[in-house]
C-alpha cells in the first residue's frame, strides 16, 4: 500500500495546560507514517483542528485476530486491519467514542475503552491479546503526541503486548543501556529521546539473556519518531515497527 491519505484539562491550572497544548498543535505540521504496509500522510494539526478533527490509527498486536475491525460508536471506523499491521490515519471527529473490538453491529465486544479525542491531536489505538482468555483482548487508545524531533535526536516508545507477567527490556546493540528496561504487559513505556543508533533490536526477559524477538539493521535517525510493539505467542514473538516524521508548521 505504497500511497498517500489526508485523512482533560483540569480546573486548575486550565490556562497553562491549554497553552501548551495550542502551541504543539500550532508546531505540528503534516505526519509522514511508515509501516511495512506502506506510506501515509496527515495533514497539519492545525488544519484538523480548525475542521474538529483527530487523526487516529490502528495497529493489531493481537495474534489470535488475523483480522479485527474496530467500531467507534455504532459505527466502523476501521475494517479488516491484519495482524501485525497497522492502518492508514482516518480523521475521526474530535469527541467522546466507545472504542470497541467486535465484529459485528450488536455483537459482544472483545474489548472497549471510552476516550476523549482532542482536535488536532493524533492516537494510536493498540489492540492486544488479555491473560484472562481467548475470548478477551485489551484495547489501548495512546495520546502519540507527536511533534517535531530535533535532527540530533530519534524518538522512540515500546509497547509491551505479551499477555503474560514476563517484564522485557528493550535493547539494541551498539549501545550500552537498554532502550527501556522492565516494561509490563499492556504498558507504553512513553517516549524517550536518544541520541541516534543503528544495530539490531532485541527483546529479553527483565535482566535476562534470553532473546524473545529481534529486529535486524534497524536505524533510528534523527528527527524522527518510532513506535515498537511486541506481540506473538510463545516460540513467535516479533517486532512491529511504526515510523513517523513530523514537520514543522511553519505557517
Amino acid at each position: 500500500m505504497t500511497y498517500s491519505k489526508t485523512l482533560w484539562t483540569l480546573v486548575a491550572g486550565g490556562t497553562l495546560l491549554t497553552t501548551v497544548a495550542c502551541n504543539e498543535t500550532r508546531d505540528t505540521g503534516a505526519v509522514t507514517t511508515k509501516t511495512a504496509q506502506g506510506t501515509s500522510t496527515t495533514p497539519p494539526a492545525e488544519v484538523a483542528e480548525k475542521r474538529d478533527l483527530a487523526m487516529v490509527r490502528v495497529i493489531n498486536a493481537s495474534p489470535s485476530d488475523k483480522s479485527l475491525t474496530i467500531w467507534a460508536g455504532d459505527s466502523v471506523a476501521f475494517a479488516d486491519v491484519g495482524y501485525k499491521k497497522t492502518s492508514d490515519w482516518r480523521e475521526l471527529p474530535d469527541d467522546r467514542f466507545d472504542f470497541q473490538i467486535k465484529g459485528a453491529a450488536g455483537g459482544e465486544p472483545l474489548a472497549e475503552n471510552r476516550e476523549k479525542l482532542q482536535d488536532g491531536g493524533h492516537y494510536t489505538i493498540v489492540a492486544l491479546p488479555d491473560m484472562g482468555g481467548a475470548d478477551k483482548r485489551n484495547l489501548r487508545v495512546l495520546d502519540d503526541d507527536l511533534k517535531p524531533v530535533p535532527a540530533d535526536k530519534a524518538r522512540i516508545r515500546f509497547i509491551n503486548g505479551l499477555a503474560s507477567d514476563t517484564d522485557v527490556d528493550l535493547v539494541i546493540s551498539g549501545r550500552k543501556d537498554p532502550l527501556f528496561d522492565g516494561v509490563n504487559f499492556k504498558v507504553e513505556a512513553g517516549w524517550d529521546e536518544i541520541d541516534p543508533v543503528s544495530g539490531t533490536l532485541i527483546v529479553r526477559p527483565d535482566n535476562g539473556s534470553t532473546t524473545l524477538a529481534r529486529l535486524a539493521d534497524v536505524k533510528l535517525e534523527g528527527g524522527m519518531s518510532y513506535t515498537f510493539v511486541l506481540t506473538g505467542r510463545a516460540g513467535k514473538y516479533d517486532l512491529v515497527k511504526v515510523e513517523d516524521s513530523v514537520a514543522r508548521d511553519t505557517r
